[in-house]
């Protein structure tokens, strides 16, 4: 029958549901609730189709949810807070309260309402014992019968009207959680770069995920509580005098001392607290930077170094939530303590005194005390809640005054056609100057971008007078070793360095700025419109810090800035988003396929499409993970050639593609779709200096411009250096080379390798017809994506996930912890069987001092157990706490590659910032909750019906209805929680992808878009959580209309009872389960939500292994000519490097990367390895690292299988400069030398050698100097160089230079190469590089295309062959050199 019932009820709502149009997205249906009856707005009934969709289809999906209602949509809230009066005191609290509390009145009303209601249910009870205990004749069942109806209305109405006031407490929690996240996304949007050394994205998430967090959960259930329960104590204390005279004054007198005991323990919660979400930060800061340089530190094998300062931070953050933890325990102690202490001395007094103990005093005095419980218990809950909203608003606070960017200095047309400058106005900038451009052109005429008397730097100098603090972040310049080279290019007349820099040091980035000391200084610098303007300079020289100030990105100290208002910018290191390339390139811009088809032409895009699985549609890993160095430039390119701005400013755009293609987009984007629009292109490559109209050489921040004419009547003479760029191979090669082909007798000429012909020339015939279309296989788009689904589990937590929480605790004590729980509440209750004894003792067999006595035990019995529970708890929690935290860490450290290419690091970091913080701060207070509750109801519910056994069958039906009820909730209230946490990551995700692509987003004026897609994340979040809340009152309404039927059921039992006392015990301990019931089902359920926080973190430590760490775990050991043990401490020793029918894959079902390559390396040489981007060269370097485990074959170094090897001792003993350099937070020598393995002489000899020590040395703090994470303010060259730095040091027998120099000027490129053969001749090198000048002198040439080896051999026998591809890349370059020079 039941189950025939199940079936049609599931029909039913399985008909609804399907019954809707299918066309019809649920997912943007408008919320039931607005279409709802008085009675299912009264009781929650417009929930019930998701509820009954999600017990009988199974577990909720995203399309059962309906939409989050209007008023709650954050475009709608967030507006209240942009007049927030920061002069005042707590202006976020005070915004709130005036903004959101005071337009919800009726949260006020409804609070009120519970405390006039709490006073009703002692009075019904008093006049229900005096009923009771009436004779038999003077009793009267209509009455009996009407004071059981009073007691269940009155019972119902104290929680009911508690669930209205969480209800619309949760309005005001909604507001206040969706307005200040959009918020601080929009400050963070508009963050200075000096903001930015404050506040990384590690600290803004957690201030998301900790500090809105506290908001969210005072304003829901506290905000008002505060206010209330003090009221609700007086007033509930002066019925108590009237029950039991003066006697209520000493009751009273306990609780005022309690108060002030309590308030000193909340102080230092609070405290505890803010300095906890300090190291918190810190951890966080960290955990993000480790996040986005785990490829740099698995490179380098600096893993373990990174978790030690991560779990140095954690260690310090638990030392300070223990101390928390232990005044929180002592605060819960006191406050139980007291409403014993309350009872004993109230009674205690009131028997001394004289009085007469009875029935109707203890019990009516006792179900006072039971109302007084609740506020009494969350009165300093509601005090700590709102003296920790302090701190957390003074964050919040500080974040969203920390200073801003300037406004973008671009020009604003008006209809009288005159341009006006916009100029600093805002941060209470004290420098301000306008001027304006008069034109009676039309407004599609272009104007010349100009700095007039422009002074930048990278301090905003008001900010620093005020003493704010910041980090030791600094750029600088390279030493003055390089000045014979300035000379070739500066000739007699060389340019300079400026007289104000005697005072300062000059960076080309963050300075450390004196009186007159600015990074630039006074300059003036013009870019004829429609024209080509060449920036050029050695590294450091304040290349990136003119760009800067020409996009507003730099703080202006004075002068003006006229720059169009529609200008695209490319970044040396692209920005990328994870999404399609498509998306990438339009960027927020409609979709125009003809231009869009020339764009991917112009930019060389169309090979790399035909590679990918689903073209242009194809998802981009985070930062372009997936792609090469020069496919993110070339996106980067695309992008802003597709914006068609009237200023294209292009930073180093060319530095990682071939010659080849460097021509090309050359050609075809520069000088051919941006052609008639203003062009300023920074570049190392002077090879295209001869094709620019204006020239402007960058040298220590003084500016030197013209024509090429005019520059060399200056003196500046580029001739020098093309000479130096000039590839030739003259005998002397020749010989060299045939040396070396002797030695290497086992290496195959290029005559026995495939030939392959230019893939750049091969798809030029193509028509991009068949590789763009605007319809695409959706199988096809869905295979080629790269970022996995976030996990997520369905159904109830399971005992496992539990078992595995207090695994890390102790299991053992656990079960001991709630034994003891048990038994507390068990001698707390017969505290009440004693006191029920004690009033029916007519006879007065004892005396009260007897009674008092053996009172006094079982509380004070109580009070030792209640302690030690607590204890134990907090141990158990905080050991679980600790250890999950470090095994996550370790997983994640620890986790493959392709871990990180297919979770985003906002999914990563939501782990380690919210369901830490969850962990940290809630379990511990979720399971005593539960605990306390579930005991307090359970040993209530067996001494009820031990004394009223009638209740046993109303019991059974209702326990049957409560089953249902929370099976109903329960089945949707998780999943519900579950989705809620998933949709986080995307709030998370953008945040960072954001925070890295700031400048981007703000020279493309993207902020909008961005803003509204920040929006949709956090309504689609907070509809979750709106639902979630909702089922909360679902089932929360329902709970206590059961509880009040306990209530009276209990009472009409007792109306038949022969034992007047007792029966009196059994309605007052129901009166007083009535609350707990419903919060130990709300607790229960909160429990298992924050368990999803374990779940979570338990699914991360599960992530599989990138391999083995050591060599020792190997359990085969390695046998290598005869030796069974090898010292891999001096391993390799020799250098010889061979490829064995390699195939690699970046993903089990991608198609090869490599396919069978086969060459072998002998010891010493020096191999050059070059192909078109894209074509797997870097993959060749990296799988000497294992980044990416060979799917067939093997490669050997020193004879020795590398997968035989552990990933530590491979990856220390090889060294490498990667293509995109990574520096770390911290000082100087940590980024050089992490393990303190070196002495400072040895540090400055590295230095010297990069053409750095010059610069350090000035540094105020040298080796200790700071660095910003990654090496923010710091040019690209300059990352490269430090980088350079470590590989000297390491002095490894290995060395791959991905691309070393591709940031760094010719003038110290030729430097460094010298640097690089003096000391690199003893090791064995591979160098993947796209200017061939650094390669050609090369042992051997690799050339890759399309993931095969085409050819390997010398530079000579290579040039010497016919076809060969190498000749080709040879005589193109060199063919190109030869022409500019003549244009020279």
């Amino acid at each position: 029958m039941i189950k025939n019932l199940k079936q049609k009820i599931k029909n039913r709502f399985s008909y609804s549901l399907l019954s809707e149009d299918d066309n019809t997205d649920y997912f943007s249906k408008p919320c039931p609730e607005d279409n709802a009856t008085l009675w299912q707005r009264f009781t929650f009934g417009w929930t019930e189709r998701m509820l009954m969709t999600g017990y009988f289809n199974g577990p909720l999906e995203m399309k059962d949810v309906s939409d989050l209602p209007d008023r709650n949509k954050v475009n709608i809230t967030a507006p209240f807070l942009d007049t927030i009066d920061y002069n005042s005191k707590y202006p976020l609290i005070k915004q709130i309260y005036k903004e959101f509390v005071s337009r919800n009145k009726i949260s006020v009303a409804t609070k009120i309402f519970v405390a006039i209601v709490s006073i009703l249910s002692p009075l019904c009870l008093k006049y229900f014992i005096y009923y009771i205990k009436l004779d038999e004749s003077q009793k009267t069942f209509k009455f009996g019968f009407l004071l059981c109806v009073l007691l269940f209305l009155s019972s119902l109405s104290l929680t009911l009207s508690q669930q209205y006031g969480y209800w619309f407490g949760l309005q005001t929690s909604l507001h206040a959680r969706g307005a200040i996240t959009q918020k601080i996304f929009e400050k963070t949007l508009r963050l200075s770069n000096q903001a930015k050394r404050l506040y990384n994205s590690g600290t803004i998430m957690n201030i998301i995920s900790v500090d809105v967090g506290t908001f969210s959960d005072f304003f829901w259930n506290n905000h008002i509580e505060i206010f209330v329960f003090p009221f609700q104590i007086l007033a509930l204390l002066i019925l108590l005098c009237w029950i039991v005279g003066l006697s209520g004054l000493v009751g009273f007198g306990v609780m005022v001392v309690s108060i002030p005991l309590c308030t000193f323990l909340s102080t230092k919660i609070a405290k505890n607290l803010r300095i906890s979400l300090g190291y918190a930060d810190t951890r966080c800061n960290l955990t993000s930077e480790f996040i986005n340089g785990i490829r740099f530190l698995k490179l380098y094998a600096w893993e373990q170094l990174f978790l030690d300062r991560i779990e140095e931070q954690r260690t310090l953050q638990l030392k300070y939530l223990y101390r928390r933890a232990i005044y929180w325990i002592l605060d819960r102690m006191i406050t139980q303590v007291t409403s014993a202490l309350v009872l004993v001395a109230t009674f205690s007094t009131y028997a001394l005194t004289g009085n007469q103990m009875t029935l109707e005093v203890a019990f009516t005095a006792m179900t006072i005390f039971v109302n007084l419980r609740r506020p009494l218990e969350m009165l300093p809950e509601a005090i700590h809640r709102a003296l920790s909203l302090i701190p957390s608003s003074k964050r919040i606070e500080n974040f969203l005054q920390s200073p801003e960017i300037q406004d973008q200095p671009f020009l604003e047309q008006y209809s009288n056609n005159k341009l006006s400058i916009r100029n600093n106005n805002n941060n209470n900038n004290n420098v301000s100057s306008t001027s304006s451009i008069a034109s009676s052109a039309s407004s599609n005429e272009l104007f010349d971008v100009k700095i007039n008397n422009g002074t930048f730097d990278w301090n905003e100098i008001d900010d620093l007078d005020s003493g704010m603090i910041i980090n030791d972040v600094r750029g600088f310049a390279i030493s003055s070793d390089i000045n014979d080279m300035d000379e070739m290019i500066l000739g007699d007349e060389k340019v300079g360095k400026s007289n104000d820099t005697n005072n300062g040091i000059e960076y080309d980035g963050a300075v450390q700025p004196s009186s007159s000391s600015y990074v630039l200084n006074n300059i003036n610098f013009i870019a004829p419109a429609g024209k080509l303007t060449v920036i050029c300079g050695i590294v450091g020289s304040g290349k990136t810090s003119l760009v800067s100030g020409l996009i507003g990105e730099i703080y202006r100290v004075s002068g003006s800035v006229n720059i169009p208002n529609n200008i695209s910018f490319t970044t040396q290191q692209p920005f990328l988003l994870s999404t399609s390339l498509r998306d990438n390139i339009l960027f927020g811009k409609p979709m125009n396929m003809e231009r869009y088809k020339k764009v991917i032409d112009a930019c060389c895009l169309t090979p790399d499409l035909l590679q990918l699985a689903a073209k242009d549609l194809t998802e981009i890993g985070e930062r372009g993970i997936n792609l090469s160095g020069g496919q993110k430039q070339r996106i980067s390119l695309a992008r802003a050639l597709y914006s068609d701005s009237d200023c294209f400013i292009l930073d180093e755009p060319l530095s990682a593609v071939d010659p080849e293609v460097a021509s090309h987009l050359f050609d075809h984007c520069i000088q051919g779709m941006m052609k008639d629009k203003t062009r300023i292109l920074v570049t190392h490559q002077l090879q295209f200096i001869p094709s620019a109209d204006h020239i402007i050489v960058v040298d220590n921040g003084v500016l030197t411009q013209g024509t090429y004419s005019e520059l060399k009547e200056k003196g500046i003479d580029f001739e020098s250096i093309m000479k130096t760029k000039k590839l030739n191979i003259d005998e002397n090669d020749q010989s060299s080379t045939s040396t070396t082909d002797k030695k290497s007798s086992t290496s195959s000429s290029s005559s026995e390798l495939k030939k392959s012909t230019s893939l750049l020339n091969s798809t030029k015939e193509l028509d991009i017809n068949t590789i763009i279309s605007e319809k695409n296989d959706p199988n096809l788009i869905e295979k080629a994506k790269l970022l996995v689904k976030e996990d997520r589990n369905e159904g109830e937590v399971g005992f496992e996930v539990y078992r595995q929480y207090f695994r890390h605790g102790s299991l053992n004590l656990f079960f001991l912890t709630c034994a003891l729980y048990f038994i507390s509440q068990i001698i707390f209750q017969l505290s009440d069987f004693w006191l029920t004894i004690w009033t029916n003792d007519e006879t007065n067999q004892h005396d009260d001092k007897y009674y008092i006595l053996y009172y006094c035990i079982f509380i004070g019995a109580f009070i030792v157990f209640l302690v030690v529970r607590y204890f134990m708890m907090a141990s158990i929690t905080f050991a679980a706490s600790k250890k999950l935290h470090s095994e996550l860490l370790n997983s994640v450290a620890f986790a493959s590659c392709q871990f990180f290419d297919t979770n985003p690091s906002g999914r990563i970091l939501n782990r380690f910032s919210k369901d830490i913080s969850d962990i940290d701060l809630i379990l511990m207070e979720n399971f005593s909750d539960v605990l306390q509750c579930g005991s307090t109801v359970v040993v209530a519910l067996f001494m009820m019906i031990y004394i009223t056994p009638l209740i046993s069958i109303p019991f059974a039906i209702l326990v049957v209805v409560y089953y249902v009820i929370q099976k109903l909730y329960r089945a949707s209230s998780v999943e519900l929680k579950r989705m809620e946490s998933i949709t986080r990551s995307p709030v998370f995700s953008l945040l960072a992808e954001a925070y890295n692509g700031l400048v981007t987003i703000r020279c493309y004026q993207q902020q909008k878009r961005f803003i509204e897609m920040m929006q949709n994340h956090i309504n689609i979040n907070l509809r979750l959580f709106f639902y979630s809340f909702s089922v909360h009152r679902w089932v929360g309404i329902r709970l206590e209309f059961i509880t009040a039927l306990i209530v009276f059921f209990t009472a009409f039992s007792s109306l038949f009872s022969s034992n007047t006392g007792f029966s009196v015990l059994a309605v007052t301990t129901a009166l007083g389960i009535c609350s707990y019931l419903n919060w130990t089902i709300r607790q229960m359920t909160e429990l298992e939500v924050k368990m999803n926080s374990v779940e979570r973190v338990e699914s991360y430590i599960k992530t599989p292994r990138e391999g083995i760490r050591h060599t020792s775990e190997f359990e085969d050991e390695i046998d290598i000519d005869g030796e069974i043990e090898m010292d891999f401490t001096k391993w390799p020793s020799r250098g010889e490097v061979e490829f064995k029918n390699v195939e690699i894959k970046y993903r089990p079902t991608a198609d090869p990367s490599l396919k069978n390559i086969s060459f072998k390396i002998n010891a010493k040489d020096h191999i050059g390895v070059v192909g078109r981007t894209g074509a797997g060269k870097s993959t060749v370097g990296i799988s000497l690292f294992r980044m990416v485990e060979c799917s067939k074959g093997s490669i050997f170094i020193d004879g020795v299988d590398i997968s035989k090897v552990g990933l530590h001792e491979l990856r220390d003993a090889l060294g490498i400069v990667p293509q995109d350099p990574f520096i770390f937070s911290g000082s100087i020598r940590m980024n050089i030398d992490p393990f303190n393995k070196y002495t400072d002489d040895e540090i400055w000899t590295a230095l010297e050698k990069v053409k750095l020590k010059d610069a350090i040395s000035s540094m105020p703090l040298k080796l200790e100097s700071g660095v910003q994470e990654n090496g923010d303010g710091l040019s690209f060259g300059q990352k490269q160089l430090l980088c350079l730095s470590r590989t000297i040091l390491k002095n490894s027998k290995v060395v791959l230079m991905d691309e070393a120099t591709s940031g760094i000027d010719y003038v110290t490129a030729a430097l460094l190469k010298q640097t690089i053969d003096e000391n690199f001749n003893d090791c064995t090198m591979l160098t993947i590089a796209h200017r061939l000048d650094t390669i050609i002198d090369s042992t051997k040439i690799a050339v890759i295309d399309k993931g095969e080896l085409v050819e390997y051999d010398t530079p000579m026998n290579l040039i010497k062959t016919e076809g060969s591809r190498f000749k080709k890349l040879v005589k193109y370059q060199t063919d190109f050199y030869e022409e500019s020079q003549k244009k020279f």
